[in-house]
């Protein structure tokens, strides 16, 4: 009896020693199984890039809402590569072609996202759209048509811009000048000013200085003038006769003498400085003014006909896409799907127009009360009353931004100066669209 207590005990001492090796080689094999609740998740990182960086009006505000968004998203981390100004689209393309674009990333439509597209570089979001009609069907359906190609959609649409003639009002006042409403009134307008050693217009000779030449074709040609801009394989009529306005506004003093020199910063600051009266800027222009100044009003660029005035507007850089590598790996996608569907939603929305006054695409009424500033309420305002058979496309997304670039505008100078002809530069731009 003796014998077998002491045969069991030696037997349950070894069971439970086998027990315990046994044990611990699952454990050390797995760790996992033991501090399963010590591993901490590693965060998903997305990679964004927009043109709201730097000074932009809108990059603080871009900022508070990714903050917002990794708060209440701890697993998920934004890396914002936003960078303002003309380096944007250089930047974005050189990062695409080097294979290291962003994951999501903002661009008004035009020929470059066209090219990427192409290029298989972005995503089909489609399906995902029609999967969540919650989303889709909160975007006015109209303008999917500006992010959709070959029947298929590419880009979330969810800031509006539009363009037209700002004023310095003070001056208007100080001077006894009309807001014109046409072009005699413009051109009496120019006149006034200039025998008051005013610039009638800030202006140079750039991308972004273009946008008066714009404003001109779009009040010329309207909405089908500007889209249908062959003619018999050359530039419509309207596209010609715009710039022959510009010599004619250059020829009577409308503009600065060192226009075709300044920087875009040093046109801008001609207006902001009182050197100026007028310039024709976009929607992007408003928050640069303070809150409470009600010395600067937008209105739509004079009428160029017996017609009403006429306003560029379209989708402006706040147009989001989802590149396709992010869009192949699975983690990424459903995150980039996840903050885009925050950076556009209606809070989003609400957010930016109370503190920058951007508009949006999204199905809402805004309360214009609640504009952050009396300008961005004023220019809200005027945009609602133009009605939308006066709203035309903008010209530089329509035409190819290669000829528009390296041949309009790089011989606006030389036209402004009289040693080329309208019907020349255009038919060299016709012939890179082309190529």
């Amino acid at each position: 009896m003796r014998c077998s207590k002491k045969l069991l005990t030696i037997v349950s001492i070894t069971l439970l020693n086998i027990m315990l090796a046994s044990c611990s080689g699952i454990n050390s094999q797995n760790p996992e199984l033991v501090k399963k609740n010590d591993t901490p998740i590693k965060a998903e990182t997305i990679n964004l890039m927009t043109s709201w960086g730097g000074v932009d009006s809108k990059a603080g505000i871009l900022k508070e809402i990714i903050a917002k968004f990794e708060d209440e998203n701890p697993n998920i981390k934004i890396v914002n590569q936003s960078i303002f100004g003309d380096d944007y689209l250089p930047t974005l393309k050189t990062k695409f072609a080097s294979g290291s674009g962003p994951d999501v990333f903002g661009l008004w439509p035009g020929s470059d996202i066209k090219y990427l597209i192409k290029a298989g570089k972005i995503a089909d979001i489609t399906d995902t759209l029609k999967q969540d009609r919650t989303w889709m069907d909160s975007f006015k359906q109209s303008s999917f048509s500006s992010t959709t190609y070959n029947n298929r959609i590419y880009g979330i649409p969810f800031e509006v811009a539009f363009e037209g003639l700002f004023i310095n009002k003070d001056l208007f006042d100080k001077y006894g000048v009309k807001e014109p409403v046409n072009y005699k009134e413009l051109k009496e307008a120019v006149i006034v000013f200039r025998k008051n050693g005013i610039i009638p217009i800030a202006y140079n000779s750039t991308a972004e200085g273009s946008y008066i030449y714009q404003n001109i074709i779009a009040s010329l040609g309207g909405s089908k003038g500007v889209e249908e801009y062959l003619v018999d394989g050359r530039i419509n009529s309207y596209y010609i006769a715009a710039m022959k306005y510009m010599k004619e506004l250059n020829d009577m003093g409308a503009f600065s003498e060192d226009s075709i020199m300044i920087y875009s910063d040093e046109r801008n600051n001609l207006f902001f400085s009182k050197q100026a009266a007028m310039i024709v800027q976009g929607s992007w222009f408003i928050p640069y003014f303070d809150k409470d100044d009600t010395s600067v009003k937008m209105i739509p660029f004079p009428s160029m006909t017996e017609e009403e005035p006429k306003m560029p507007t379209g989708l402006g850089g706040g147009t989001f896409y989802i590149s396709k590598s992010a869009w192949d790996s699975l983690n990424k996608k459903d995150t980039s799907i996840a903050f885009l569907k925050y950076l556009t939603s209606k809070e989003t929305a609400v957010y930016f127009y109370e503190k920058t006054g951007l508009i949006t695409n999204l199905n809402m009424e805004m309360d214009l009360q609640k504009a952050y500033s009396s300008l961005a309420e004023q220019s809200a305002g005027v945009f609602k009353r133009i009605p939308d058979k006066n709203k035309t496309p903008i010209p530089d997304l329509i035409i190819e931004r290669a000829a528009w670039e390296d041949v309009v505008i790089k011989n606006f100078p030389k036209f402004l100066l009289g040693n080329t002809s309208a019907e020349e530069i255009w038919d060299q731009a016709v012939q890179k669209i082309n190529d």
